[in-house]
Parts: structure tokens; C-alpha cells; sequence
């Protein structure tokens, strides 16, 4: 008897009748399967993940939405997804720059897992809202718009929810750091951690950290081909993913090959070049004005070589003799690997970017932090944790002390007053032309009363060195903790010219400066005839901005510069602060730190001058028509009569 097309001769089961058996052994005992069952229990031949993703991966969000997956546009991840399901490989980490395809990767070998290795699933991340949309806007389109990945899908409506999505043979899920009751009722053979230096410490006070409790969900599969990959761009040393990349067996760099030479070596940002006379970062990024050159042949590659480079480019051990990742995995069989991504190996990522955000980094702390952190991919160091008074006092000049700059180097004067119990700390500070923020310190001191600071920052006037007299155009005085009701009715006095602050919670604020109408004086319910406009400003984020400025050679732009007389007692004042583990700043035991707080609220005073005019450190002739009207767009801020201050309609 020939067998039927699909079906296969069986052994005859010890259960079946005697008569019955020997009759079917006679007559042939054959089985049929299903359609279903086939799929099932078909043995395909494996493939890499790699070549996976372009037969039945569709991307679903990007530039390149609705097309097919190709390696070529992002030639650095297949050597990842290929190496994720290594039979020895379990954890997978990857440090990386934004829009570098971190999360495609998970996203990829999820895929690949549901039609290769099937198994239970959980994404975490960082909270609820991001979740959701990701469940939303990757996981259930990713599933949809694939013809393999779609005849998993039930079709039934119940089945596909923002938390959960149920297939024909297993189940998704998604959680969030903060749910200890998400993270903590299944097991799980695929566990994708993203952004995890975004998790909070702990889940709840009763648990432990958010990657803890969802990689104790993968116990069980451990021995049965379980994954994990944790993604994150990294943020601080102690951040969860520099620390998860830090504990890998073996971290990977990626190589592109040169064009030219045909030689491979690390892409590191000191290739990356731009023309030496252009030190304007908007110019950079605006123009394209950056390259890359290889080490070895100094072959110049615009971001269309350097993305011929990359595609050839592949992935090698760190510190085992550069070798190559699949040489590596064969030879060591390690267990948990790592992946560093800088932005520039991405071709999402042009050149100029990276180098546009290192000049910026230059004038700035705060986008040093950002260039760090969002393309070179590694975690922030503070470099400024201790200043030495010796380091600031080499900031100064040879003005003497309450003398500004001349020829035409100056655009306005602002002051910083930090309020005390005893009296007013005062800092008169000027700022250049033009984006660079140049300045000088002109007068700093202290005054034990209000008449006494008014005559410092609305009467005197400051000489400049070509025989021109300057005016304080706008304070920014200290209203909390002390003379708090004094100092709103002194601002009051004098609207517009000096403006009362409140230092806010760095992690209370989404923006460095906020207005807040106060209409009556603290605690109390006398109402402030008027109400008054309170500043309130994230002091960490511009104690971050003088940090940095601070560190500017004086012969450089954006320079930070003391006058001759400035004292050893006022650097000891500049160093009384230092950031801790966190990244906030806090006090060097008790030492006093005004003319610090001084400084920092004259970088204040800088912002609000561009909030209320935009164009304002602009030559007059270099104005445009717009800005020279006398009314403000927005805000209702007017120019004084008499000049000198703005004041609100």
C-alpha cells in the first residue's frame, strides 16, 4: 500500500483491541495531519535572525514605515540580532545613542522568537504611558503588518489589548517599572528591559528594583533557551545599563572597514573633523560642515562613505584581541555580552550632529552632559566636582574692579542679588554680543539695606574703559528664606528692573525658567496690591551652565572672566558647592557660597533678557525690523520710557 501524500506510518499503540491490532497491521496503520498540526511540528531549516528580519520583518515606524526590513540601512544591528540567539548567549546588553535601533533589536528578536522558538514574552518599561504606546504604535502593527507574524495573530479583539496580546501559541505581555503586580505573576522565557536607566530605584517600597523583579520572571527558562536584552542610552555611572555593561563577560565595538584602504579599526569621535576656523555649532549641524578620516589612510569619508564604511563594517571584542564577534562567541561560549552604539555608526545620525553637540559642549555644561550621554553613549562624569580657587582665579583680567569692557564688546549689564538675614550679596555682570555668551564680572559686594542695593543696581552707573558709562539693564533677586514679604514689595517698587526669584526642584521643573503669579504674602492672607510676577528657575540646570563655563579657558569664547581685584575669599565662595551621586548640587560643609548663587542668578537674568527680547545681544544694525518695536509679542512686556528696563503693561 503506497502511503497517502503527508502521512506517515505509526507504530501501533499497546492500547488498540488484539483483533483490531492485528487487522490494522495487516491492512497498514497510517496518521494525518492537520494543516495546523504541520506548522506545528514542521522542522525548518534555521536561519539567522538577520536574514529573518528581511523575509517577514515590516517596519512600522520611521522614515521608512511600511517598507520592508533591509540590514543595509542599519548594518550594525544584524551582527546583534544574530548573536542574541547564539545557543550559549542569555543576556544581551546594549548601551546606545538615541536613534541608533536599540529597540528594534528587541522588537526584531521577538518577532523571530514567536515563529522560530515560541515562548511566553514581557517588554518593561519605564512607565505606564510608555507602554501603552508602544504596544500601540510598534508591537501589535509589527504583528499585523507582517504576513508570517499576522497568522499567529487570532483574530479575535479581546485577544490584542494595550497590555497584552494573546497568539495561537503564546502570549505577550507588557509591564512597567513601577507595577510590582505586572512584573511579578507570570513566567517568562523572552524579557526585553528598555530605557532601563529611566526605572525608578525600587518598584515599591516593599520590593526590589524593577530589572531584579522582572529577571526572576525568567528563572524557570533559563536551561530552555530563555533571553534577556536590556537596552538603555546611559545617563551616570551608576546607572543601571553602565553598570549591566560593565558586569558583561565581553563588551563588542563596532568596526567599519575603510573604502579606501579595505582596513577595519574602531570608529572613535577624535575621527570625526570639521574646518578648524568654524567654531559655531549651529553652522556645523546647518551647513554639514563635519567629516570622518581613517586612521590609517586618512581617507575622508562624508556620511555617505561613512555609511559604505559601516555597512561593511562588523563587531569586535574589546579587550580580547579586537576579535570578531562570531569568532568569539564559537571560541568562548560567553553567557552575558555587551554592545557599545555611539551615534555616529548610525546612518540616521549625520556628522555633523555629534560635532555640532561637542562645541556646544565647550560653552556649556549642560550640553557637554548631552553630548556625553545622547551620542557618545557614555555615561556622565562630572569634571567639575571640585574646583580649585587657584583654577578660578586664573579667570581674571586686567580691568580693575567696577570697570566694563570697551570697544563695543558689550550688550547689557545684568545683576544677581542673594538676599540674607543681615543684608544683599550683589554680582553686576556683563554679557557680549552675539551666542557665545562671553562675559565679565564688573562689581561684586555687600549692602546691609534696600536703599543701599537700590543705589547699586538702578542709580550707579559703570565706566566702561573707552569713557562710555553702562546701567544695569535687569535683576534677578533671591526671594525665599529670607525677607521674603521686603523683597516683594522692593521688586514691586521697581517692576521690571529687578525681579524676584524662587530656586525650584530640579525634578519639579520641565523647563529651566517659569512665570507664577503671587497675589498674596506668604503665610499670611494679605493680598499684594497688584499680585507680583515670581521667576521661578531650575538653579540646578544653571549651577550646571556656570559649572561648565567656569572650565572655559579665558582665551576662548564663551569665557567666564573676573576682574583684576577679584579676592581668593570670593573663589572660595565659587567653590562651595559640588554635585553629588545624583547629579544635584549640594555644600562643602559650611562654607559660604553667595557670590556663587550671585553668579548663577546673573545666567538667569541672560535667559530672561532672550525671553523678553529675542534679539536683544544683536548690534543694533544686525536687528531685524521686527525686533526693534517697542512692544514685546507675548508676555505684554514694554520698554521703559527712560530706557534701561522693561516693565509689564
Amino acid at each position: 500500500m503506497t502511503a497517502p501524500a503527508r502521512e506517515i506510518r505509526a507504530s501501533m499503540p499497546a492500547w488498540v483491541p488484539g483483533e483490531t491490532a492485528e487487522r490494522l497491521r495487516a491492512d497498514g496503520y497510517w496518521i494525518r495531519f492537520r494543516k495546523a498540526e504541520r506548522t506545528v511540528y514542521r522542522r525548518r531549516k534555521r536561519i539567522p535572525v538577520s536574514e529573518w528580519a528581511e523575509r517577514h520583518r515590516v517596519i512600522t515606524r520611521g522614515p521608512y514605515e511600511g517598507a520592508r526590513y533591509r540590514n543595509e540601512i542599519t548594518p550594525h544591528l544584524a551582527g546583534i540580532l544574530d548573536a542574541s540567539f547564539d545557543p550559549s548567549v542569555q543576556t544581551i546588553i546594549i548601551c546606545a545613542a538615541p536613534q541608533t535601533g536599540k529597540s528594534t533589536v528587541g522588537d526584531t528578536c521577538v518577532g523571530y522568537a514567536v515563529d522560530r522558538a515560541p515562548g511566553p514574552v514581557m517588554w518593561v518599561y519605564p512607565d505606564e504611558e510608555t507602554a501603552t504606546e508602544n504596544s500601540q504604535d510598534r508591537i501589535q502593527p509589527m504583528f499585523r503588518k507582517s504576513p508570517r507574524l499576522r497568522t499567529y495573530l487570532t483574530g479575535i479583539k479581546d485577544d490584542e489589548t494595550a497590555k497584552r496580546i494573546k497568539l495561537r501559541h503564546t502570549e505577550l505581555y507588557l509591564a512597567w517599572a513601577r507595577s510590582a503586580a505586572k512584573l511579578g505573576n507570570r513566567s517568562i522565557k523572552y524579557l526585553v528591559l528598555d530605557e532601563i536607566d529611566k526605572y525608578p530605584p525600587v518598584t515599591n517600597k516593599r520590593e526590589t528594583s524593577p530589572v531584579n523583579l522582572a529577571e526572576a520572571r525568567g528563572i524557570w527558562y533559563e536551561q530552555l533557551g530563555g533571553k534577556r536584552w536590556k537596552f538603555s542610552t546611559p545617563t551616570v555611572e551608576t546607572g543601571e545599563i553602565w553598570q549591566a555593561l560593565m558586569e558583561a563577560q565581553v563588551v563588542f565595538d563596532f568596526w567599519p572597514r575603510c573604502p579606501a584602504c579595505g582596513s577595519h579599526h574602531p570608529f572613535q569621535f577624535e575621527q570625526i573633523r570639521w574646518p578648524e576656523d568654524v567654531r559655531d555649532p549651529k553652522r556645523v549641524e546647518e551647513e554639514g560642515l563635519a567629516w570622518a578620516e581613517c586612521p590609517e589612510c586618512g581617507d575622508r569619508w562624508d556620511d555617505d562613505r561613512r555609511n559604505l564604511a559601516c555597512r561593511h563594517g562588523e563587531w569586535r571584542a574589546r579587550d580580547d584581541g579586537h576579535t570578531e564577534l562570531f569568532r568569539y562567541l564559537k571560541d568562548n561560549r560567553p553567557r552575558k555580552i555587551g554592545f557599545h552604539m555611539p551615534s555616529w555608526i548610525s546612518r540616521m545620525v549625520p556628522l555633523a550632529a555629534p560635532a555640532a553637540s561637542f562645541l556646544r559642549g565647550q560653552l556649556s555644561k549642560v550640553h557637554l552632559k548631552d553630548f556625553k550621554n545622547k551620542h557618545a553613549a557614555e555615561p556622565w562624569l562630572d569634571y567639575t566636582v571640585e574646583r580649585q580657587e587657584d583654577r578660578i582665579l586664573e579667570l581674571r583680567d586686567q580691568r580693575p574692579r567696577g570697570i566694563v569692557p570697551s570697544d563695543g564688546m558689550v550688550a547689557a549689564l545684568t545683576a544677581g542679588v542673594d538676599t540674607q538675614d543681615n543684608g544683599f550679596y550683589f554680582w553686576i555682570h556683563a554679557w557680549g554680543w552675539g551666542l557665545e555668551k562671553e562675559s565679565w564680572q564688573v562689581r561684586e559686594g555687600f549692602v546691609d539695606s534696600f536703599d543701599g542695593l537700590r543705589k547699586v543696581l538702578l542709580e550707579d552707573r559703570y565706566p566702561a574703559e573707552d569713557g562710555s558709562e553702562c546701567r544695569v539693564r535687569v535683576a534677578v533677586q533671591d526671594a525665599m528664606g529670607h525677607k521674603t514679604k521686603q523683597v516683594y514689595d522692593f521688586c514691586r517698587l521697581h517692576r521690571g528692573r529687578i525681579i524676584p526669584l524662587q530656586g525650584v526642584d530640579t525634578r519639579r521643573m520641565t523647563q529651566p525658567l517659569k512665570w507664577t503669579h503671587i497675589d498674596r504674602y506668604p503665610g499670611t492672607r494679605k493680598p499684594i496690591p497688584g499680585g507680583i510676577q515670581l521667576l521661578q528657575a531650575d538653579v540646578n540646570y544653571y549651577k550646571d551652565d556656570l559649572s561648565g563655563k567656569l572650565e572655559i579657558n579665558p582665551e576662548d569664547p564663551g569665557a567666564w572672566h573676573l576682574h583684576a581685584e577679584a579676592t581668593y575669599e570670593l573663589a572660595r565662595h565659587m567653590c562651595a558647592e559640588v554635585t553629588n551621586e545624583k547629579g544635584l548640587w549640594v555644600m562643602r560643609g559650611n562654607r559660604p557660597n553667595h557670590y556663587w548663587d550671585c553668579a548663577v542668578y546673573n545666567l538667569v537674568a541672560y535667559d530672561l533678557l532672550c525671553a523678553l527680547d529675542g534679539a536683544w545681544y544683536m548690534r543694533p544694525q544686525q536687528r531685524p525690523e521686527a525686533a526693534a518695536r517697542k512692544g514685546r509679542p507675548g508676555g505684554g512686556w514694554v520698554q521703559r520710557p527712560s530706557g534701561g528696563g522693561w516693565i509689564k503693561r
